[in-house]
């Protein structure tokens, strides 16, 4: 039995660039899968890691971690403030959602979470598959800038990029 990923409907309040991203990012982790075949498999992990200041991200996160666990995976969904950004190697697929704050800024449950994954001695992840969402307010000179120092700091350190970084605005 194959699992059907699930698509982003038509009326849910993503443009269509963004739509289509996600559904990407979804059918990439049903692809990377392959099939259940007869014999029991293990759940695939897809972690979801979020930093949210509002609790935008967080719901989105979470809506993310319930379309994921109901389509066959094991997709936890954790706050920065409660991951050691180390503890990323042991991961093969990462989802990265985070907000920005003031003028540029990780929420305050990332600030930890962005010191130590931006350390000079954080360790390499080059078994690492990523997908960053960038949430952001176009009023602001660093739109989604988090997001976009997430993806970029992920690649520096090896890891391997699923999708190109999406970056919605407050209407997303």
């Amino acid at each position: 039995m194959s699992i059907i990923a699930p698509r982003i409907p038509e009326n849910a309040p993503f443009s269509l660039a963004q739509r289509n991203w996600l559904d990407g990012y979804i059918a990439s982790l049903q692809a990377d899968s392959g099939s259940a075949g007869s014999a029991q498999k293990a759940k695939e992990r897809v972690l979801i890691v979020y930093a949210s200041q509002s609790g935008n991200t967080e719901s989105l996160a979470e809506e993310f971690g319930e379309r994921l666990n109901s389509s066959g995976f094991d997709a936890p969904v954790i706050c920065t403030e409660d991951y050691n950004s180390s503890d990323l190697v042991k991961e093969n697929k990462v989802l990265v959602l985070s907000s920005t704050w003031g003028e540029g800024d990780p929420p305050d449950n990332a600030v930890e979470f962005w010191d130590s994954l931006s350390a000079d001695d954080h360790p390499r992840l080059e078994q690492t598959q990523f997908a960053v969402l960038g949430l952001g307010d176009t009023n602001y000179i660093d739109f989604c800038g988090m997001g976009k120092r997430f993806d970029s700091r992920l690649a520096e350190l090896g890891a391997i990029r699923m999708l190109d970084r999406c970056d919605c605005d407050t209407d997303y």
